[in-house]
């Protein structure tokens, strides 16, 4: 008789177990759906054809912009190079755009010289309200701190600053040719003193942090807007996007709405490679970071320098040997196509929130499951105890 109520009372411990364990997971199979709609408030299909119809953009002229940037020199902030660049960004700027802002600021830190540095803002349709800014950093690495030699000394910087630069100059040319077509203002933001940050316990330029200038430039954005009618619809980042073996990466930051569509617009072309379906996630600190702290969607066209196949990162071989002109072309008329599928129709996209939704997503259920059992454990344990005081 003893065996049997033994065998009902574990019976009983076991059933109550998994009801306890029933009613904190079903929950979170219902509760799944919901949250993972609510993270995607806006699903876009390409709202016009016209950027699959007509892309005008020139990779020859992107390739030929980087050779300048190189024929100047190394153009890291205090350099002689560093300032003719500058100079000729914003030369170029001013033949194409209806108006150029050049954004000087400063960089000091303790015991260090002062360093000047600017960025520079060309705008066309700046009387229209809702802004689309298309950027990149121009300043070079101020030292090689992956390479096996010369570790102390700048870098080229063809991909790693030079191809944004590039692609940028050649999309203001033909996107300010086809203005009258665009719903949108568009900004072309040539952001400084990016890469001079801490790698390897090396600073490019010894305290500085990265992404100098696009913090600069985000605290005083206010002062670039024409009207107070004026909003910023999106920041689309080019990173590191003229390199051989071009792949981009799904960036962990970047507003996932906004990275699909672009991603979606690439695959449309025909660049599965390049945007493949299933992108390795990465989480990067650039300088669309600070524009998603604004509250600015905001996404990083960028590869993964890390251990991808492009091995020329903060090395001397990042010249113009490991350039490849078919990479500018392919993001070139990626952001061509992108920019006049998206605004030029007058229902403009709404990206919605600024970071990436997915993020919260990805962890929520591991909490949650983490969390339950931690409960069911507690509540086994109170009843083993009030099983025990009984007995």
């Amino acid at each position: 008789m003893w065996i049997v109520r033994s065998l009902m009372d574990i019976w009983k411990k076991s059933a109550r177990v998994i009801l306890i364990l029933v009613i904190i997971l079903c929950p979170m199979n219902y509760l799944k759906p919901l949250v993972g709609n609510s993270v995607h408030p806006l699903e876009h299909t390409l709202i016009s054809s016209r950027g699959l119809e007509s892309l005008d953009f020139n990779a020859t002229n992107a390739y030929n912009y980087i050779i300048k940037q190189l024929y100047f020199g190394f153009r890291v902030p205090g350099f002689q190079a560093h300032r003719d660049c500058a100079a000729w960004i914003n030369q170029t700027l001013q033949n194409l755009m209806e108006s150029v802002i050049v954004h000087n600021f400063t960089v000091q830190k303790t015991g260090q010289p002062l360093y000047e540095c600017q960025n520079i803002l060309g705008k066309i349709n700046t009387n229209k309200s809702e802004i689309v800014i298309l950027g990149a950093h121009w300043d070079s690495r101020a030292v090689a701190e992956k390479d096996s030699y010369n570790r102390t000394q700048p870098i080229p910087g063809a991909n790693d600053g030079a191809s944004g630069v590039a692609v940028l100059l050649e999309l203001a040319h033909i996107l300010n040719q086809s203005k009258d077509e665009i719903n949108a203002q568009i900004w072309f933001l040539f952001i400084d003193a990016e890469d001079q940050g801490e790698s390897r316990n090396v600073y490019g330029i010894e305290g500085w942090r990265w992404c100098e200038g696009a913090i600069a430039f985000t605290q005083d954005l206010t002062l670039f807007y024409d009207s107070p009618n004026e909003a910023i619809n999106a920041f689309i980042l080019l990173d590191m996007v003229g390199g051989t073996n071009l792949k981009f990466v799904d960036e962990a930051h970047s507003t996932n709405t906004l990275q699909n569509a672009l991603f979606r617009v690439g695959r449309s072309l025909g660049y599965t490679t390049q945007f493949p379906s299933n992108p390795k996630l990465m989480t990067i600190l650039d300088d669309h970071v600070y524009f998603i702290k604004k509250g600015i969607p905001s996404v990083n066209l960028i590869i993964n320098f890390i251990d991808g196949p492009w091995t020329h990162h903060h090395k001397h071989s990042d010249n113009l040997e490991n350039i490849d002109i078919e990479s500018l072309n392919i993001t070139g008329r990626t952001v061509e196509s992108f920019v006049k599928s998206y605004y030029s129709t007058t229902e403009l996209p709404n990206w919605g929130s600024a970071g990436n939704n997915d993020l919260w997503q990805e962890w929520i259920w591991p909490i949650l499951l983490i969390v339950g059992i931690g409960v069911a454990f507690f509540l086994i344990n109170k009843y083993a105890q009030r099983d025990r005081s009984r007995g």
